[in-house]
């Protein structure tokens, strides 16, 4: 009788082994890397203080982000993620983290200011998102801008993909070529992208190109460099190839300065050129009124229309 029921107990504890769910991949933490700084007023806060953000730091979960004015500081996630925190921007790491099996989750809390975003296409299993007092704006693939205010109010706005607004139990799908407004309470609206936030994203888009571009090209060199050692008989011949690899690198870096800085040239000539045509607008409308008032005026002194 023992033995019978020692055996239904082996059975029983297989079964129940076999029925338990496989527990989740563990997640550890990974840090960004801070790839361009402009300004003066940029820096890097965590458990130990406060340090400038210079390029080629790291940056860790929970540390943030702090720029002032006519700063803005450029992060390179894995997987090719490109962040831009302009200027006057809060913005904490929130939780960047990765699974023993792949698994890339992101989330980033903009407690003010203004963040661009490019995120290559993830995994089914990962995610990427930007957070704010109000609202979270979740993405797998795609370009989009989210900026908040002090009061919580602020804007998601999409160039490519598509991003996944939510705001308490409601969630709302932006397209490429939308924005959605939020106001304080976390109301959403949307609607068409207006046109200076357009030609803000269209300048981050280049420059997100580039960092991702420099990044594959660093990826490259390293993997030429390990194939060459592996089949070179000689020195000389790996120093020829690295040498060759390095100024490949060069060049290409060079000609993505000149894509940025023509972007940039652009973008400020199409702004100059809308100052230009509201400026002439406002000026056709004050001649208008002005020679209304002299007809008026002339109407007045020939007595046609007897002055009040």
């Amino acid at each position: 009788m023992m033995k019978k029921l020692s055996i239904a107990f082996l059975v029983l504890l297989v079964f129940s082994c076999k029925e338990k769910p496989t527990p989740p991949a563990q997640a550890t933490p990974h840090a960004v890397a801070v790839v361009f700084v402009s300004g003066q007023n940029a820096n890097i806060v965590n458990a130990s203080g406060t340090v400038k953000a210079k390029k080629g730091a790291l940056v860790s979960q929970n540390d943030r982000i702090i720029t002032g004015a006519k700063s803005i500081v450029d992060l390179l996630l894995p997987n090719r993620i490109v962040v831009r925190v302009d200027q006057n921007t809060t913005v904490e790491m929130r939780t960047l983290t990765t699974s023993a099996d792949g698994a890339q989750n992101d989330k980033l809390y903009l407690q003010r200011g203004l963040v661009f975003a490019k995120v290559a296409k993830l995994g089914i299993h990962s995610s990427f998102a930007i957070q704010t007092p109000t609202v979270v704006a979740g993405v797998r693939g795609t370009e989009f801008m989210t900026s908040s205010d002090d009061k919580g109010g602020g804007k998601v706005a999409v160039t490519e993909g598509r991003v996944a607004v939510q705001s308490g139990a409601a969630e709302h799908a932006i397209n490429a070529g939308e924005q959605a407004q939020v106001d304080g309470s976390g109301s959403v609206s949307s609607g068409k992208i207006d046109a200076s936030t357009l030609e803000q994203m269209k300048q981050f888009t280049t420059v997100a190109d580039a960092r991702a571009q420099q990044q594959q090209m660093l990826e490259d060199a390293i993997r030429f460099q390990k194939e060459a050692l592996e089949r070179a008989g000689g020195t000389d011949k790996v120093k020829e190839i690295i040498d060759q690899n390095n100024q490949m690198i060069q060049d290409k870096k060079a000609e993505t300065q000149q894509k940025i800085d023509a972007q940039k040239g652009e973008t400020t000539n199409k702004i100059q050129e809308m100052k230009q045509g509201t400026d002439q607008k406002k000026d056709e409308m004050q001649n208008s009124i002005e020679e209304q008032r002299k007809k008026r005026d002339e109407l007045f002194n020939k007595n046609k229309f007897p002055q009040k």
